[in-house]
């Protein structure tokens, strides 16, 4: 991305199919509900803008950052980001079904409800990150890192995830964890470690018990 960005304000009436936004700033820029397909955000930085329920088909995003936007119930399938970096945000029922990223840092952002269903994670890290009842049903997340996010009530099922990293992460209610198999979990704190080995346990059918509670 060039140091130097011309800025911009384009409405979502401006904004056609196959759309090209090139190395421009924008901020406080309100693009909510923008439908297109096929759009190219390449080299741009997004600071304070609103994306929230947006529907861009076959999004293209490269080079670019998005800092303290709001793509709340976007819905981004089979978009392609690359080399993204996405910071404070709010991506609240967010939707990205079959998307391809690579490169991409999310940081300090809330995911709640959001779904990435076989989207595919390609050197992407996400870190200080709330993803309360998200859903990754089958997705490829064995090039993802998880540092420090809450996955509480979160959806694991059928994914693929030999290789994947997660650090400190939060795991109430999360469900489907069996299919983390080859990932690696770690976690400092004793009591998250408990969590997750509990998670694991009652998804696989296994009660755990005091043997004082089986005294006969």
């Amino acid at each position: 991305m060039r140091a130097h960005l011309d800025a911009a304000s384009p409405t979502p009436d401006e904004i056609d199919d196959e759309e090209r936004l090139l190395d421009v700033a924008l901020e406080d820029v309100d693009l909510s509900d923008l439908e297109a397909e096929h759009v190219e955000i390449g080299g741009c930085r997004l600071t304070r803008c609103k994306l929230a329920g947006s529907d861009l088909d076959k999004l293209i995003l490269v080079d670019s950052e998005l800092t303290q936007c709001d793509l709340a119930n976007a819905r981004w399938a089979d978009a392609a980001a690359t080399r993204l970096a996405i910071t404070s945000s709010r991506l609240t029922g967010f939707a990205a079904p079959g998307s391809s990223f690579q490169h991409v840092t999310v940081r300090d952002s809330v995911l709640d409800f959001a779904s990435f269903r076989f989207a595919k994670f390609v050197k992407v890290e996400l870190s200080d990150c709330r993803l309360h009842s998200a859903d990754f049903v089958s997705a490829e997340l064995s090039g993802a890192v998880f540092r420090r996010c809450d996955f509480t009530g979160t959806e694991f099922s059928q994914v693929s995830a030999r290789g994947a990293i997660f650090v400190d992460c939060t795991w109430d209610a999360a469900r489907g964890l069996t299919s983390l198999a080859g990932a690696t979990v770690a976690a400092a704190s004793p009591i998250d470690s408990l969590t997750f080995t509990s998670a694991v346990t009652t998804a696989t059918g296994i009660t755990l018990a005091h043997p004082d509670d089986l005294d006969a």
